[in-house]
């Protein structure tokens, strides 16, 4: 590879690789490709590697691929690799004409041609370049369903975004962000690109506010990184471009002032091939609104705007699209302006270009032949009644006394926490020293930035110098000191200490009952925080009387699926959940990410914490593989908001991975993620916090399960601890830490001492928890297990019965643990000698262990071998037989040769045939005599 190409890879949609073994820099025709493409190409890489040239496109995320191949070479790869979705065209250049029968024209339409001159191949990357650039526009589509509802939170998220950022970037100051910032961030961004850095000298030199046009036309670096950085919500980039995005509108505003007075289109044309996803949304939505996120280029002819609509063979991914629009002149919307005379180019006769975030009416749309479909657009006006309670719904969420402060805030809304930060820095360099109020609301953001990426105690510290300066303008319960102490509850809250954040949270109620009226949306989000604080200290009676108040304050103020209402339906979810309703639970976890779905960015950290309890509501249910779906889910989003992958919500997602492992029996995997999440936690967190006592316990249980039992203990004693320090003496961990201790002294044969530990956690689940709860039943069959191992077989199946028939109330039928109890009831009824019960539980065992293992899972063998040897003691050789057969198959299936199980199975099925070899000898000496 030439040069490094991963740190300018946010600023581009397209990149432009030469594979060729034989090629260097030097070559005149490669010399020949960066004069005639650098314009609209910002990046071109020479690559002599065909494994490291795929592997660097495989890795690109974001990016379209132009890929020029030399024959014979591309004979080879192009059946390989055409497949990519990076890859976006193929050119393949020869020193000599390739006859058709010999060309790869029908292995994929990406393939553009076999071309004989670098020449050609230029011209036509540069056509499809512009072509791409054309349609890479961002388009919202919002169905008339979504509009009657006027429901903010059902609509694209790019569509709420583009629309607030818009009328936020419009109204900052931009002294905070020039052109001079602009430009040395391109330098440094672009040192290895001369062509691109010859560029940039160009646009420092001759810039002015009123050439924006002129540059965002001519397709270059600025044309393609804003309409990148708009599709990609890419904000630190927005904001380094704010100073050209102002331009660029008030330039096209003014002459949309000038040109109205004397000119009216009447019709506009856009001609633009659509993502087949995207063209289903515009088809389902007619009646609806369709907006176009960034700056729009149309054309006042019809036949201009055909050029750009692509033949399907061209991308078969795309449908060509003419967007007809009416324009009527005379109600004010979106700025738009013929810019012909500005234009860089001078064939764009006819160009008409709208500022960002025009939005049309979807009047109809029609298919005009086989390939070309016709949309008839109407443009909205500013009294549109959907586009009013949009935005009066918008600028609720984000009220602020500056554009800066609002867009911080937008920022962390959306999760953008480092572009958050940058804001409210610049923002608080230009406050003076005695502007105590905007530096307290700064200092108050930066805390919710360090809150949002893990770092409490700088939050803490940040939420406590805010309050601090507003204390120098106001009373100790002025209203303005309420979210501060809000957020220091949360804080407080993170860090464990639950009574402090219960302290703060009662300063933050006793100021909002003073001055808010009963159903302001900050006592909703109050009493779901503190509804939270009883929900961790296990208080649920009270927690769910929070909740509730919650709700019935959120459901008279807010759209049917606001974010907030997502958060309701988790907590109730997590109510139902330790109430043992898991159908219930999983319901509501469903909601809430229906909701997140609609309302919420992808990669939203709000996402981490749905995904996760969908998985950890799974593990419960015993459905372990679909656990992990979700839990990598959870993970994915972790990896790309905290780019450092330090934070603990990692950290909690890497304990619950390993908790899956260990379920499913990969005991060194699952130690593998508890190590990585105490690592992290190590870092960030008190050694003292609860957190610590669910890793050790999940270490101790890999341990276990390692037949390293002695570090097990050590890590369970661990565990047990920091619980006892930190938690109320009935709390749920506490059992389930003695639970753990209870199965290390079984193992160690101190039956009494396990005695008492599941006793005393008996004890905590029944006061804490409904009886028919899972974990009481848990708790049942572990007392049951130490009485038959006691040899008091009557107590043993007391405490088996009290277990199934809880099981059987909360489980669904084919859980696994009823499967173990099963188990259990059958060696005790063996022990007991009464075999017809041992073999009907070890059946109902089998039955179970079908559903829920693979076919050929090893404790299937051991539970056909069971049942063998159960029918073999009772002299049922004949239907002992298809059990030992059937196990040994298993086995074989899925053990080594040498295994010790795989050698008992072929001996227990050696012996039952001599055995009936030897009855069947005695059948016939019987019928003789």
């Amino acid at each position: 590879m030439s040069r490094d190409v991963q740190r300018r890879r946010v600023l581009r949609n397209v990149i432009l690789l030469w594979l060729d073994p034989n090629m260097n820099i030097d070559n005149d025709e490669y010399k020949y490709l960066l004069t005639q493409t650098s314009e609209i190409i910002d990046t071109i890489e020479l690559h002599n590697d065909p494994d490291q040239c795929i592997d660097f496109c495989t890795d690109l995320q974001h990016t379209k691929v132009f890929i020029i191949l030399p024959y014979p070479l591309a004979q080879q790869l192009i059946p390989l690799v055409h497949d990519i979705p990076q890859l976006y065209s193929i050119y393949v250049l020869c020193n000599d004409a390739i006859p058709p029968s010999q060309q790869l024209n029908d292995v994929t339409p990406k393939l553009k041609g076999y071309f004989r001159t670098i020449v050609h191949i230029c011209q036509s990357i540069n056509q499809k370049t512009k072509q791409y650039d054309h349609d890479s526009v961002p388009i919202s589509v919002i169905s008339p369903t979504d509009c009657s509802k006027y429901d903010l939170n059902e609509l694209e998220p790019l569509f709420m975004y583009s629309r607030l950022l818009k009328q936020i970037l419009f109204d900052i100051d931009r002294h905070l962000h020039t052109k001079e910032r602009f430009v040395q961030f391109l330098r440094e961004q672009y040192q290895a690109e001369p062509v691109q850095l010859s560029i940039v000298d160009e646009f420092e030199q001759n810039y002015k506010p009123d050439s924006a046009i002129r540059w965002y036309t001519r397709g270059c670096f600025l044309f393609q990184m804003l309409n990148q950085a708009l599709r990609l919500m890419d904000s630190n980039i927005i904001i380094k471009m704010s100073f050209f995005l102002y331009d660029l509108h008030q330039q096209l505003n003014e002459l949309y002032t000038f040109q109205s007075a004397v000119w009216s289109p009447g019709v506009l044309y856009r001609g633009q091939g659509v993502m087949k996803s995207e063209f289903e949304n515009i088809r389902k939505s007619v009646g609806g609104l369709l907006s176009f996120n960034a700056f729009t280029s149309t054309s006042v002819e019809r036949e201009t705007a055909l050029t750009f609509c692509p033949m399907l063979s061209q991308d078969p991914d795309t449908v060509p699209v003419l967007f007809v629009m009416k324009i009527n002149q005379a109600v004010k919307s979106t700025p738009f302006a013929l810019v012909s005379s500005m234009s860089y180019y001078e064939d764009s006769e006819g160009e008409v270009l709208f500022s960002m975030h025009s939005v049309f009416r979807i009047e109809s749309m029609e298919q005009v032949d086989d390939v070309l479909w016709r949309v008839k657009l109407v443009l909205t006006n500013d009294e549109d009644r959907d586009l009013q309670v949009l935005g009066e719904q918008l600028e609720k969420e984000t009220s602020g006394s500056t554009g800066w402060s609002r867009l911080g805030q937008l920022l962390i809304q959306v999760g953008h926490f480092s572009e958050a930060k940058e804001v409210y820095l610049t923002l608080m360099d230009s406050l003076s020293s005695d502007d105590y109020e905007g530096l307290a609301n700064c200092y108050h953001q930066l805390g919710m930035v360090s809150n949002g990426t893990g770092n409490y105690t700088e939050a803490l510290n940040l939420y406590q110098q805010a309050v601090e300066l507003h204390l120098k303008t106001f009373s100790e319960g002025d209203i303005a000191l309420a979210s501060s102490y809000s957020n220091i509850g949360g804080v407080y809250y993170k860090l464990g200490d639950y009574h402090k954040a219960l302290s703060m949270y009662e300063k933050t109620s006793e100021i909002y009952h003073k001055t808010l009226s009963p159903d302001d949306s900050a006592l909703g989000t109050l009493y779901n925080n503190i509804g939270t604080v009883y929900n961790s200290l296990e208080d649920n009676s009270k927690a769910l009387e929070f909740y509730e108040k919650s709700l019935m304050i959120r459901q008279k103020i807010l759209p049917s699926n606001h974010p907030s209402l997502a958060v309701i339906h988790r907590n109730i979810a997590i109510i139902y959940e330790k109430a043992g309703k898991l159908t219930n639970a999983l319901e509501f976890y469903q909601k809430t990410l229906a909701v997140q779905e609609k309302s919420l960015l992808p990669n939203h950290h709000e996402r981490f914490g749905t995904y996760n309890n969908i998985a950890t509501l799974f593990d419960t249910m015993g459905n372990y593989s679909e656990a992990l779906k979700y839990y990598e889910k959870a993970r994915d989003v972790c990896y790309k908001v905290y780019p450092n992958n330090d934070h603990p919500d990692l950290a909690s997602v890497y304990g619950n991975m390993g908790a899956a492992y260990d379920q499913l029996r990969e005991y060194s995997k699952a130690l593998e993620f508890f190590e990585k999440s105490l690592a992290i936690r190590q870092r960030l967190l008190p050694h003292d916090h609860p957190s610590f006592a669910q890793t050790y316990n999940n270490m101790g249980s890999a341990y276990d399960n390692l037949c390293e039992h002695e570090k097990a203990m050590e890590y369970y004693q661990k565990g047990f601890e920091i619980n006892k320090k930190t938690l109320p003496s009935n709390h749920p961990e506490l059992a389930i830490s003695l639970n753990n201790i209870g199965s290390m002294y079984d193992i160690m044969d101190d039956y009494p001492k396990a005695l008492e530990c599941y006793y005393q956690a008996l004890d905590i689940k029944k006061e804490t928890l409904p009886s028919h709860h899972p974990s009481i039943s848990n708790t049942y069959s572990n007392i049951g297990t130490i009485y038959k191992r006691m040899e008091d077989y009557s107590k043993a199946l007391e405490f088996y019965e009290k277990s199934l028939d809880v099981y059987k109330i909360s489980l669904p039928p084919n859980h696994s643990n009823l499967a173990v109890l099963y188990n259990n009831l059958g060696i005790l009824y063996d022990s007991m000698e009464n075999f017809p019960k041992a073999l009907e539980c070890h059946e109902k065992n089998l039955e179970i262990s079908r559903v829920v293992l693979p076919a050929n899972h090893p404790d299937l063998a051991t539970k056909l071998n069971t049942i063998g040897s159960l029918l073999t003691d009772i002299g049922e050789y004949s239907k002992a037989l298809p059990f030992y057969q059937e196990a040994l198959n298993t086995a074989r299936k899925s053990l080594p040769p040498d295994h010790p199980d795989l050698q008992e199975y072929e001996e227990n099925l050696r012996i039952l045939k001599d055995i009936l070899k030897l009855y069947i000898k005695s059948m016939k000496r019987g019928c003789k005599a």
